[in-house]
């Protein structure tokens, strides 16, 4: 029964967050106030206040963590309608995942030795733009810092979610392959649902983006750690 009731406030509790989120978003639409910042922040900050176990509120909410297996392959759908286009343009897109993630590895690889990150958390850093799951297993076969991929995906889909959308607009990138192509590839799930908001082709190119980087840095990684 005390499980139950832990469950059910857990539950609640996102719930909650995330409508009060959405109701923020919409009285004022900035980059900071989207609803998967603010709710994430809000439940983070309950969770310390009243000195809530992590490992309590992830047990109560086990529910909405499956449900994100169905609601990641519901993205094929969009990507099914938009199939005959997506291919017409397969080379830009093969393109830009390749650049994308090639330019965001370098970037980061550079930075962090810059600041003398040890080692195995740079590689833990390296698979950021890369789904969760598949990040994970790509950490454990480069000896990345396993315990940081999957804060550091995370906090990479968030910003980008948030800031992708301004950047967009203010570089004047309106067609929307290559909007889709920049929340999928950096952004992964959090970016993809954030571009269905803006479009339904958009949605379909970033699940497409998301699901070839996953498949082509899982194979790129492995190989060029062999020669580091």
């Amino acid at each position: 029964m005390t499980a139950l009731i832990e469950g059910i406030g857990a539950i609640g509790l996102t719930v909650l967050y995330f409508n009060l989120s959405i109701k923020v978003h919409r009285l004022w639409t900035s980059p900071v106030t989207i609803p998967i910042f603010l709710s994430s922040s809000g439940l983070i900050f309950t969770l310390i206040l009243f000195d809530i176990p992590y490992k309590a509120y992830k047990e109560g909410t086990e529910i909405i963590t499956y449900l994100l297996g169905p609601a990641t392959v519901a993205l094929a759908y969009p990507l099914y309608q938009h199939r005959k286009l997506i291919l017409r343009h397969w080379q830009p897109i093969l393109s830009g995942i390749m650049a994308g993630s090639g330019v965001s590895m370098i970037l980061t690889y550079l930075l962090a030795s810059f600041m003398d990150i040890p080692a195995e958390f740079n590689r833990s850093l390296l698979v950021k733009t890369i789904t969760t799951p598949v990040a994970v297993d790509i950490g454990r076969l480069i000896n990345a810092k396993v315990e940081v991929i999957p804060a550091a995906v995370i906090v990479t889909g968030i910003l980008g979610a948030m800031f992708l959308p301004f950047l967009n607009k203010r570089l004047k990138i309106t067609h929307p392959i290559a909007k889709g192509l920049s929340f999928g590839v950096i952004s992964h799930g959090i970016g993809t649902a954030q571009a269905l908001k803006e479009s339904e082709l958009e949605g379909a190119v970033s699940g497409a983006a998301m699901a070839l980087t996953a498949v082509i840095m899982s194979v790129l990684m492995p190989i060029l750690f062999l020669f580091v």
